[in-house]
Order: structure tokens, then sequence, then C-alpha cells
């Protein structure tokens, strides 16, 4: 029996493994940006649905990859946030913290539907941490 895989799972199942890819090569915090101890990420999210995704929180720590790209909540999604460059302007400008917002430019694929744009606003704020 042969399994059918939707385009959207395709295309969020090659996301993944280009973002794990990535992460892999990405150094690590602590060589980056020698001056943050840690980085403390919130994440906030907006969206004219029905169901939004939770607010989220992450923490890295200086062994941690300096990889700050992020798919979207929605798993029905191929789109990623990425706070890369946030984040080097922040360390650039010798600042302690960033905020912003960003919307998801990946395409959502709902059964029966060929995909449609995501509609998801991303509103987060990075403080880094000194040991």
């Amino acid at each position: 029996m042969k399994f059918a895989y939707s385009k959207a799972g395709n295309g969020r199942s090659q996301m993944r493994e280009r973002q794990r890819r990535d992460r892999a090569r990405t150094p690590i915090l602590r060589a980056r940006f020698p001056q943050f101890g840690a980085l403390r990420l919130e994440f906030d999210f907006r969206d004219a649905g029905p169901f939004t995704p939770a607010p989220q929180v992450a923490v890295l720590h200086p062994p941690a990859p300096a990889y700050f790209v992020f798919p979207c909540p929605y798993s029905d999604c191929d789109g990623e946030f990425d706070l890369t460059s946030a984040i080097d302007t922040m360390a650039s400008e010798d600042q302690q913290q960033c905020e912003g917002q960003m919307r998801c430019a990946g395409h959502r694929s709902f059964e029966g539907s060929a995909g449609m744009p995501c509609a998801l606003t991303l509103e987060f704020q990075v403080a880094a941490k000194n040991d």
C-alpha cells in the first residue's frame, strides 16, 4: 500500500530537514555572540482565525547553536520565522534586548485546497542575560 503525502506536508518535511542541517552547521552561541551569556526569546502569535497558537518561550544557553530560524507553529504551514537579522542587529548595536513583529510567508494546506497564504503574525521579544 502506498501512502500519499500532501504537498504542504512534504514541503514542511523538507523545511525541517534543511533547518536540521543548518542548525548543525551553526556555531554555538558562546562563539558567535560572546557578549551574551544566554538569550531568552518570547513569542506571541496573532491570527484572525479561531485557533491561535499559544505563546512560546525559548532560552538559548552558551553551548546551544546560535540558530534563530523557527518553523511556523501551524502544522499545515511550510513557513518559518527568521530572527537572525534582528539578533545580529541587537549584538552589533550592543543592545541587551530587541523586539519586533513579522508575518509568516508560508502557505497553509487545508483539506481540499491548493494552499492559502498563512496569516500568522509573530510578535517577539529577545533579551540577553549576562552571567
